[in-house]
């Protein structure tokens, strides 16, 4: 399961106020009220959807995440923990999926936030969450009595410590071109996000990832030497009255999406673009691929062009949007 995360959205908070779960478990189903709604639209909940865009579960992170009783205790007092919280679609439930949501889950907030250390607040009753905590290797902290429904009910505090990614961007060079094709065939075979119908050979590969211009930059992203995906500066337009203008792509490897990397990469890129001296930047974005549009428009860029029904994939005409951030 592949997921990914955005900012709560209304749609989603009215769809998660209904979710109802059951048993000992109705204490964490929400009123499917105006004022849960709100609670969920407060900044600090993000939705979190599958590969089909559908959503299976939210996290929260912050003053949303704290329990009451736990600031009778003092337990938020320590400082240099992220509070988070998390919560799957009923449905979902007692598949064993608990504990890819929570992998995924961490790594997306260790990228939002740039933190390392997490903390969580758990019933004890909720052997089946503290299994699957303990298996990433949370550990048990301070127990506590806070009210649910007018009744004391135990709770434990538990936190881990995650190493943090440190990625670092290298030219692209030959020897990297069989991995950076294997990457962006995925995407011709698979995907709307290349408008590519048949898979580039090396040589076409490197035609369009290896400048002859070097203003014209191309980058491998790695993590302890693994390369994870590429972002490049292209030409936008051959006319010399846009030589000031570049086109960025970043395509990462399908199994690492939604972690965080492609906002690092878009730091990073337009750096080398300021460097370079491009007055602006374009991303050309299939209207189907939400999650770069949203990258995008998160980091800056405006949507300032839409063209309908220019590609055909699939059996199905798609259209296109241009992208722009000046720097």
């Amino acid at each position: 399961m592949l997921l990914s995360y955005y900012p709560m959205r209304l749609a989603d908070a009215e769809k998660i106020v209904t979710w109802t779960y059951e048993n000992e478990y109705a204490m964490y189903s929400f009123s499917d009220s105006n004022e849960d709604i709100h609670e969920l639209m407060n900044g600090e909940y993000f939705a979190v959807l599958d590969e089909l865009e559908k959503l299976v579960g939210f996290i929260c992170c912050g003053e949303s995440a704290r329990v009451p009783g736990g600031a009778s205790i003092g337990l938020y007092q320590e400082e240099g923990y992220l509070d988070i919280g998390l919560g799957l679609d009923p449905d979902l439930t007692g598949q064993k999926i608990g504990s890819v949501f929570l992998k995924q889950s961490l790594v997306f907030l260790q990228n939002q936030f740039k933190c390392s250390q997490f903390r969580l607040v758990v019933a004890t009753f909720n052997e089946r969450a503290i299994k699957v905590y303990e298996r990433i290797g949370f550990i048990r902290d301070k127990a506590f009595y806070s009210k649910v429904n007018d009744k004391d009910m135990l709770f434990i505090s538990m936190k881990m410590e995650m190493e943090m990614p440190i990625y670092s961007f290298e030219e692209i060079t030959e020897q990297d071109l069989t991995e950076v094709r294997e990457i962006y065939n995925y995407y011709v075979s698979n995907t709307t996000i290349s408008f590519h119908t048949e898979e580039l050979t090396l040589e076409e590969i490197k035609a369009s990832v290896m400048n002859r211009n070097p203003r014209f930059k191309s980058f491998v992203i790695k993590e302890e030497n693994e390369i994870k995906g590429y972002v490049l500066i292209t030409q936008y337009k051959s006319k010399q009255a846009y030589d000031f203008s570049g086109e960025v792509t970043i395509y990462l490897r399908p199994d690492i999406v939604g972690k965080g990397i492609g906002g690092t990469a878009l730091r990073f890129i337009e750096d080398v673009a300021r460097e370079q001296g491009f007055y602006t930047l374009i991303a050309t974005v299939c209207m189907e691929n939400t999650r770069s549009k949203s990258l995008f428009e998160k980091h800056g860029y405006e949507q300032c062009a839409m063209f309908k029904g220019v590609g055909y994939k699939f059996d199905r005409r798609l259209d296109i949007g241009s992208f722009q951030k000046v720097l």
